[in-house]
C-alpha cells in the first residue's frame, strides 16, 4: 500500500535551487517585484513543459532512465544550512584561500586530516545529515518530494543515483536497491530497480566518497557498473539534481560513454543555474541541458500524463484513500448477522480489495492503464459467470470489485455505494438488514 503523500508549505514550490528559492523569499519580503518572481518561475515551467515534449514517446515506452543527484534530496530546496560539502570543508579546516577542491578530494583531504586516511570520522558526519532530514518536517518533505512525484507514474522503472541517502528507494517502496554487485541477484525486470552507484548510508562500507574511492569503485563493482552501460546504451537518460560543472559528475558520464563513443543516446541534464559555457559543453558531449528545476520538470510531465488521461489525477487518488478509509470503517462495525449484513459485507470485501490492488499497484508503479481496463474487463468476466451460476455470495463479492475498478478507470469522484442489497442483488447507499441468519 502506497503512503500518504505529506502536506507541507513547501509542496507548491517548483523551484529546486537556492537561487530560486531565495527568490521567491524575497518576493515575499518585497526586495524583489512579486511580478518579477512569477516571470521567472513561469519561464521555469516553461522550459520543464518543453523538456517534457523532448521526452514524452520515450517515457510512454518506458525507455527513460531517471539519474538523480543530491540536489534533489539533501543538498538543494534553499536549505537554511549549508551543503555537505561546506560543513566538510570548515570542519576539515581547508584552507579558506586556496582554491575550492573537487567533492571527492576535499573528501579524501578530510580524510587524511580529520581521521589518519580512515572512513570513520566522514561517514558519521554523513550519517548525522541525513538523520536531519528524517525527522517528519519541512527538511524531510524537500527530501522526498521529487522521489514521491516519480513514484505517481508507473512509465518510470529504472533510476540511478549517487546519493547516499535511502530517500530516493523509500518514497519508490523499494527494499533492495542495487548497491553492491551481491545486489543483482534480486534484480527483477518486471519491479522498478534502483541502482546507487555511489553506495548507500546503510551500508556505510559501500560508500564512495574520497578520490581514491572513485578510483576504485568501478573495479569494486564491476557488474553494477555494467548494468548501468547497458541502461546508457539502450535508454534515454534524464540528469536531474546535479551541479554537471562538477569535476566528479564528469568522471561519471565520460567514464562511462567512453566505450559506446558516436553512439551514445542523447540524454537531457536539468540544471536551473547552468551556465551557457556549461551548456555548450555538454552538448558537444551528449547532454542537452535545459534551465528548469527538477520539481517543474517531473510536475509538467505529470500534467501531460493526467492531461492524456493516462495516469489519475493527485486529487482523484486522494478520493480513492478517503472512500478505503470510510468503507473499512464501516466494514469492520457491519453485523453480519443478517442476510443484508451478510451480502454487504461480502460486497465491501470486493471494493477494498479492488481499491488495494489499485492504490498498491500505483504507489509500486507495476500498472498502467491498460493494465486496469484488462482488471476490470476480468472482473466483469467473471461476475458475469457468478450470476449464470446464481452464486449470491460471489455476485455480491465480484460486485464490489468491479464496481471499484470500474470508478477507478472512469476516473469518476463519486461516492462508491456501501451496501448491497440480499435480494435485488446490487449496491444501494443505505443498509437493508432482511431477515435474521
Amino acid at each position: 500500500m502506497s503512503r500518504p503523500r505529506r502536506a507541507s508549505a513547501l509542496k507548491n514550490v517548483h523551484l529546486a535551487c537556492k537561487d530560486c528559492a531565495a527568490a521567491v523569499h524575497s518576493a515575499a519580503a518585497g526586495t524583489v517585484p512579486p511580478r518579477a518572481s512569477r516571470q521567472r518561475s513561469d519561464q521555469v515551467d516553461k522550459v520543464a513543459q518543453s523538456l517534457v515534449s523532448r521526452v514524452y514517446e520515450d517515457v510512454l515506452h518506458q525507455s527513460c532512465v531517471i539519474f538523480v543527484g543530491s540536489g534533489c534530496t539533501t543538498e538543494g530546496r534553499g536549505l537554511h544550512w549549508g551543503t555537505f560539502y561546506d560543513e566538510i570543508k570548515e570542519k576539515s579546516g581547508h584552507p579558506s584561500g586556496a582554491q575550492s577542491p573537487s567533492f571527492p578530494d576535499l573528501m579524501e583531504y578530510f580524510c587524511q586530516h580529520m581521521d589518519g586516511g580512515q572512513h570513520n570520522r566522514l561517514i558519521r558526519e554523513a550519517v548525522s545529515r541525513i538523520e536531519r532530514f528524517c525527522v517528519p518536517g519541512e527538511e524531510n518533505c524537500a527530501a522526498t518530494m521529487f522521489g514521491e512525484e516519480l513514484a505517481r507514474m508507473p512509465y518510470f522503472d529504472r533510476f540511478v543515483t549517487t546519493n547516499w541517502d535511502p530517500f530516493l528507494e523509500r518514497s519508490l517502496e523499494m527494499l533492495i536497491p542495487m548497491v553492491e554487485d551481491r545486489d543483482l541477484a534480486f534484480w527483477d525486470d518486471q519491479k522498478r530497480q534502483v541502482l546507487k552507484i555511489h553506495g548507500c548510508i546503510t551500508r556505510p562500507h559501500s560508500i564512495v566518497a574520497t578520490t581514491t574511492d572513485y578510483e576504485n569503485c568501478l573495479k569494486r563493482n564491476p557488474l553494477i557498473f555494467n548494468k548501468l552501460k547497458d541502461l546508457m546504451a539502450t535508454k534515454t537518460f534524464v540528469f536531474v539534481g546535479y551541479s554537471l560543472r562538477d569535476p566528479d559528475f564528469r568522471q561519471i558520464w565520460e567514464g562511462i560513454t567512453k566505450s559506446l563513443g558516436r553512439f551514445t543516446k542523447l540524454a537531457y541534464g536539468v540544471d536551473p543555474n547552468a551556465a551557457d559555457d556549461d551548456v555548450d559543453y555538454w552538448k558537444r558531449r551528449g547532454i542537452e541541458i535545459f534551465k528548469t528545476s527538477d520539481l517543474a520538470f517531473v510536475r509538467a510531465l505529470r500534467v501531460r500524463l493526467v492531461k492524456d488521461d493516462l495516469v489519475p489525477s493527485g486529487q482523484f487518488l486522494e478520493f480513492l484513500h478517503r472512500e478505503r478509509r470510510r468503507i473499512t470503517r464501516i466494514h469492520i462495525r457491519l453485523n453480519q448477522m443478517s442476510d443484508g449484513g451478510f451480502a454487504s459485507a461480502m460486497y465491501q470485501d470486493g471494493v477494498l480489495h479492488a481499491l488495494s490492488d489499485v492504490l498498491t499497484a500505483m504507489g509500486l508503479g507495476t500498472k498502467k492503464k491498460e493494465s486496469f481496463e484488462r482488471d476490470l474487463f476480468e472482473a466483469e468476466s467473471v461476475l458475469k459467470k457468478m450470476w449464470g451460476q446464481k452464486d449470491p455470495v460471489e455476485i455480491a463479492y465480484w460486485t464490489g470489485r468491479t464496481e471499484a475498478t470500474e470508478i477507478f478507470c472512469s476516473r469518476k469522484i463519486e461516492q462508491i455505494p456501501t451496501y448491497f442489497h440480499p435480494y435485488r442483488l446490487r449496491p444501494v447507499a443505505r443498509f437493508v438488514k432482511g431477515k435474521a441468519a
